[in-house]
């Protein structure tokens, strides 16, 4: 496996191809991370995302969440795509003038993949697969490969189908996940079961796990961070 370029946007990114999730490892230090570094996933909503409401979580990533994880020197991991919370924390990142860096594991496979690519990451896992859902063990292992012994959590923002899985994963490699409550669709109902004001059979068993927290960066964002804070050092 070597280090190659991709070009997005007249943006030439590092990109890596590993083939199996045992050469994660060497992925990263190819993409130049040599020691275990904090990571953040966030998984969740892409196309089902309004405008609006992109611009709500950009927000808060530049508000909130990007202080903390530059005050951490975390590693953002998400699923790359130039839209819904890819999208967010993409332009966000320009705003902190690129000061973390944020690494898309997308599926390489996918029909015209290098075109959805969002131009704003630092870093590209192009894994194996054609199609969307792919990458989601990926993104898991490859938070763990690079965090080892460090702290790591992810975020779950909105979400369609795969965020189920999202989910799934990120307890299986042993990550807690923080719902975003208000961000609609999956964390909803994930949040919304979580207080008994719906039973939802795939929230339950998320949630039975113990792994799964809810917080509302809409209503007390500081608190939302504050949660972040407590999961990133269990």
């Amino acid at each position: 496996m070597e280090i190659e370029t991709v070009v997005i946007k007249d943006k030439p990114l590092p990109v890596v191809r590993p083939d199996a999730l045992s050469e994660l490892n060497q992925a990263w230090a190819k993409l130049g991370f040599q020691a275990e570094q904090p990571v953040i996933v966030i998984v969740g909503g892409a196309g089902g995302m309004t405008a609006d409401d992109i611009a709500k979580v950009q927000a808060f990533f530049e508000a909130y969440l990007i202080p903390y994880l530059i005050q951490k020197k975390a590693v953002i991991i998400d699923g790359g795509t130039d839209s819904g919370v890819m999208a967010a924390i993409g332009r966000a990142r320009i705003f902190s003038d690129g000061s973390f860096s944020l690494v898309g594991v997308v599926a390489r496979d996918i029909a015209d993949v290098n075109e959805m690519l969002e131009p704003n990451h630092s870093h590209f896992i192009l894994c194996p697969g054609g199609h969307w859902g792919d990458e989601v063990e990926w993104i898991a292992a490859a938070a763990s490969a690079l965090a080892a012994s460090q702290p790591s959590a992810t975020i779950l923002i909105n979400g369609g189908m795969v965020a189920w899985n999202d989910a799934t994963l990120s307890i299986q490699y042993g990550r807690a996940v923080l719902i975003a409550e208000g961000s609609g669709r999956t964390a909803d109902v994930i949040a919304t079961t979580s207080i008994g004001h719906a039973i939802d059979s795939q929230a339950l068993k998320l949630l039975s796990t113990g792994k799964v927290f809810v917080a509302n960066f809409f209503k007390d964002p500081a608190r939302f961070i504050e949660r972040l804070k407590q999961l990133m050092e269990i």
